[in-house]
């Protein structure tokens, strides 16, 4: 997570605040600490959803979650969502692989 630049000032529903107090609570830290984790989750399953629906790029994706690619790819597969590669994507990256080695 990166360092902390901006303070902001929000509403939320009364649901919202309840389920911010609770992961506060059971993570044993503060509201504001458990909002940043909330919405680096929500980023990461942002992510995740809109590269299954096929409107980004599994980079993309890996790029929204602060993931690197490989940890994307691998969350993706335990997640059970299936790849939107192609056959030419991999050959593609083959002949990289090739140039460089």
């Amino acid at each position: 997570m990166s360092t902390m630049q901006t303070v902001i000032s929000l509403r939320l529903p009364k649901e919202d605040l309840t389920l911010i107090e609770e992961v506060a609570s059971w993570k044993n830290s503060d509201k504001s600490t458990a909002i940043r984790e909330l919405v680096e989750l929500g980023g990461i399953y942002f992510a995740v959803l809109e590269y299954k629906k096929g409107k980004i790029s599994i980079e993309k994706a890996a790029e929204l979650a602060h993931l690197s690619l490989s940890e994307m790819i691998d969350l993706l597969a335990s997640l059970g969502v299936e790849s939107k590669l192609e056959i030419e994507d991999y050959l593609e990256g083959a002949k990289t692989v090739k140039m460089l080695f």
